[in-house]
């Protein structure tokens, strides 16, 4: 299961869940393409990862080909996630692979909206903190 949605300013928010199909992560790339359309620049992204144990590798593959092809609508990205060390190692190869050093990968909420929140607006950072406290993601995070 996944969410995109562009609620305020150029911020796109991401949720996933897991289990992921193949077809749910095809019709992530559609919707992600429309919402950078509609944005009309670059964006900045937010994502909660907390919930994922793992992707089949052939999701992995899909989502690392989507966020390769929007490198260049990419100003910066966050990605929390979650204790699963297995993701953990899966998503820092992901990332590595997609090719852009805007995107980050967290553990500790404060520190995501610390470095997002340097590109955004007052709005977009208020909601980063929205969206973080209506996924229930706790205020504070193991360490990496």
């Amino acid at each position: 299961m996944y969410s995109i949605a562009n609620k305020v300013g150029r911020l796109v928010e991401l949720t996933i869940v897991t289990p992921v199909t193949i077809e749910e992560a095809h019709r992530a790339f559609l919707e992600l393409r429309a919402c950078i359309q509609a944005v009309g620049g670059k964006i900045a992204g937010v994502a909660d990862l907390t919930a994922i144990d793992i992707f089949a590798p052939e999701v992995a593959d899909k989502l690392t080909q989507l966020m390769r092809s929007h490198n260049a609508h990419m100003e910066r990205s966050a990605f929390l996630i979650g204790d699963a060390p297995t993701f953990g190692l899966q998503f820092m190869r992901m990332i590595r692979e997609a090719g852009n050093p805007a995107r980050r990968i967290f553990k500790r909420r404060a520190e995501l909206e610390s470095w997002l929140g340097e590109i955004l607006t007052p709005e977009e950072r208020e909601r980063v903190h929205a969206y973080l406290d209506e996924r229930g993601v706790a205020r504070t995070r193991l360490p990496f």
